[in-house]
């Protein structure tokens, strides 16, 4: 069975890609930071910056749930898959092939 190539995935679907397909909101901007209601445990309240990522790395943390992980764990898990299911739903609502790798 092939694998993914979790790291070309990553550099195909920048984390900024992922946030506008997720429709986040930014309340914050610092630099490459931005602050925002978490997409992870759902913070509704209009001025929450609970949830902060950071472009440059790919990477985000929310300081509520403790959710913490790069743009495949996210769009993992708010999506409710596996991480091997969500690099490939993610390329496929990205309009990308797939990075497949053999492996063995």
């Amino acid at each position: 069975m092939p694998g993914v190539d979790f790291a070309q995935v990553q550099a195909m679907v920048p984390m900024a890609k992922v946030l506008q397909m997720m429709r986040f909101v930014p309340r914050g901007v610092r630099g490459e930071q931005l602050h925002g209601p978490c997409p992870v445990h759902g913070s509704k309240s209009p001025r929450s910056r609970c949830f902060s990522v950071h472009l440059g790395q790919g990477v985000c943390y929310c300081h509520i749930c403790g959710f913490a992980g790069n743009q495949i764990q996210l769009w993992a898990k708010v999506h409710a898959l596996g991480v091997y299911d969500a690099a490939i739903d993610l390329c496929r609502q990205a309009g990308l092939d797939v990075p497949w790798i053999e492996r063995w």
